[in-house]
């Protein structure tokens, strides 16, 4: 986020709004606030919420696995398959895998399970109202030397089996068996996947069952809801695995994905920088490294993997989005303007493009592109604060005080704690209503107070408050 506002006197402010010459940019109080500027940001979120895919989302809800007899040592199974089974699948176009920690109980008895003689549609009721369109039951029918697994792929509504089948595979080799069964899940789901996709859906990850074990333990720990000690053990299994076999790339991936959620960045670039060195290049992985990077702000080297990643993969909106906001972190808005009009041509209707695109045309005073870009981000994505913030500046630069107002007004409904509209309302209210500007100012100043980043403009509208109470 920038904040570029200039502070004037009320006088020099009222001249200003009557003349609309070059000065205009280097004399109105502004805060202009660049949407997705640092990684996570809040207004990136935002944007993208609520933007509805062009091909619905299938849930799928994968079911601990249940074993014969009493599994001893590799209960981490039961679990830890399914985990892997849902990393696998998300490969996968339009489809969106959970590993359920348990099947919901549908007594105060034992919960049952379908592949032990209870009925399913119950589990598959139950399962539906959570949201899930299918469901897979495993279980395992041996052990010992041969891993023999019989997985059900049910489809919640309307209530029928998609598919059934048996796999096995050398004791020794549990990844073997989780690509067979992964494979198997796909084929059921009739997704249509793309050749590489398919690949990855069943590709091998480890020949060796103790790293494939301490991987799916670490999988098993890094819950969002887990604690710092979950964290920790995630971190130090990842680790072991690679140790034991330094060509598993998935746990170097897990593992870079993982530091970069802690927002721990320079190790989430390191893991993808090793993940990279396994001849697995990828645009996805290059455009995490971008943003890891840019978290750092070491922007030349964001710069540089946001271009391999497209190099890889053209066609990737969001890539060109993040490219275009680097360069707009280096005042390049050249480049940066050519970025985001690239991601509009991949993707005519993102409104984060147009969002941003309208922040760099405001930069640049070029105010009517500006809200025309705003205008349009608004009507494909019209409940976020900041871009109507930034709507209600460009407005303002432009003349039409009216129309900025109700922009700050709606940014305010949207997020009631937003200083920096209120700020733009108590200057404005000023020109326009000047009997609510005192009630403007005392707002502002009390949405501001212990705000870090409002410090300097509080003392400024303090002064406006004084001002205009003693006059």
């Amino acid at each position: 986020m920038v904040d570029c506002r200039l502070t004037q006197t009320k006088s020099r402010f009222g001249s200003i709004i009557r003349d609309h010459g070059g000065q205009q940019m280097a004399m109105i109080h502004r805060r202009l606030l660049v949407l997705g500027l640092a990684v996570g940001c809040l207004s990136v979120t935002l944007l993208w919420a609520g933007v509805s895919s062009e091909t619905p989302m299938k849930a799928i809800a994968i079911a601990p696995f249940r074993f014969p007899v009493d599994p001893d040592a590799r209960e981490w199974l039961s679990e830890g398959l399914p985990r892997v089974l849902a990393l696998r699948l998300q490969a996968l176009p339009h489809v969106s895998p959970t590993a359920l920690p348990s099947l919901p109980a549908l007594a105060e008895e034992q919960p049952g399970h379908p592949l032990e003689g209870d009925p399913v549609a119950p589990f598959l009721e139950r399962l539906r109202g959570q949201g899930y369109d299918v469901v897979v039951f495993g279980k395992f029918h041996q052990l010992d030397t041969v891993l023999r697994a019989e997985v059900h792929v049910w489809s919640t509504q309307p209530q029928r089996r998609l598919g059934k089948t048996i796999e096995q595979s050398p004791e020794k080799d549990p990844d073997g068996l989780g690509s067979k069964i992964a494979s198997f899940i796909a084929a059921s789901l009739q997704v249509n996947p793309s050749e590489p996709e398919g690949r990855r859906v069943g590709e091998r990850y480890t020949s060796s069952p103790e790293a494939f074990e301490r991987f799916t333990k670490a999988l098993m720990s890094t819950d969002p809801t887990g604690t710092t000690a979950d964290i920790e053990r995630a971190i130090g299994l990842f680790r072991e695995a690679v140790a034991l076999d330094g060509k598993f790339a998935m746990a170097l991936r897990q593992l870079a994905d993982l530091y970069f959620r802690q927002g721990q960045y320079v190790s989430a670039a390191e893991m993808y920088q090793a993940y990279l060195q396994q001849d697995k290049r990828n645009a996805v992985v290059y455009h995490l490294l971008g943003q890891a990077y840019f978290a750092q702000r070491d922007v030349p080297r964001a710069i540089e993997a946001y271009r391999r990643g497209l190099q890889l993969d053209g066609r990737d909106a969001q890539l060109y989005v993040d490219l275009g906001l680097a360069y707009v972190s280096q005042k390049d808005y050249e480049n940066a303007t050519k970025m985001l009009l690239r991601a509009l041509e991949v993707k005519p209707d993102a409104p984060l493009a147009f969002a941003n695109l309208g922040v760099v045309y405001l930069l640049q005073g070029n105010f009517p592109a500006a809200t025309a870009s705003l205008r349009r981000a608004q009507f494909l994505q019209g409940t976020n604060a900041t871009l109507a913030y930034n709507l209600g500046l460009s407005l303002m630069f432009e003349g039409t005080y009216e129309a900025a107002r109700e922009q700050f007004e709606r940014a305010l409904q949207l997020r009631p704690e937003f200083a920096a509209a209120a700020y733009q309302l108590a200057l404005l209210a000023e020109h326009a209503e000047p009997d609510q500007a005192v009630d403007r100012w005392r707002r502002y100043i009390d949405l501001a107070a212990g705000h870090p980043g409002e410090e300097a403009w509080l003392s400024y509208a303090q002064e406006r408050l004084d001002h205009l109470q003693h006059r």
